[in-house]
């Protein structure tokens, strides 16, 4: 499946070929997160949680290019009988970011949780990663409250009803 939105053209991750990639992304989220890779799950675990993903969300599972080059990976979901969508990865590449990318994925994200009529996307963010946060409450979203005692993340939704439906946040 391939994508265009806004100039950006998305494209549904394919392992074994974006394998590396994905795995890469993963461990450098965890790492703008936490502040390093201690909370990365290494990457042959990573890569089988994301296949059996993407054999179940095949749609939400996607790479985002602009000029040829790979700016950021969405890994999206909306579990069977829920009205909640959810964002399992959110990433924009380093030297990427800041050049409005972030809100073209959150465009993607939008059209992709109202296909499945979700009502809201939920997520989660650490609290120490003030620049996510921040995006985040720009897009509209709001934390709900802290979750987890070992590494506290905020867990932040977006009702959707109050994204219209060419989404430009």
């Amino acid at each position: 499946m391939v994508l265009d939105v806004q100039g950006l053209t998305f494209r549904t991750i394919h392992l074994p070929n974006d394998a590396a990639l994905c795995a890469r992304n993963r461990r450098d989220a965890c790492i703008e997160t936490y502040g390093d890779d201690h909370r990365f799950e290494g990457d042959v675990r990573y890569l089988a949680w994301l296949r059996h993903k993407i054999e179940e969300f095949p749609e939400g599972f996607l790479l985002a290019f602009s000029e040829g080059q790979c700016v950021g990976h969405l890994e999206l979901e909306v579990p069977y009988g829920l009205s909640s969508g959810y964002v399992n990865l959110f990433y924009v590449m380093r030297g990427f970011r800041r050049r409005g990318f972030g809100k073209l994925l959150h465009v993607q994200a939008v059209r992709y949780f109202k296909s499945w009529e979700a009502r809201r996307i939920e997520l989660h963010v650490s609290p120490t990663n003030q620049r996510a946060v921040n995006f985040y409450r720009r897009l509209g979203y709001r934390a709900v409250r802290l979750e987890g005692s070992r590494a506290p993340l905020w867990r932040m939704e977006l009702a959707l009803d109050a994204v219209g439906s060419n989404p430009r946040h």
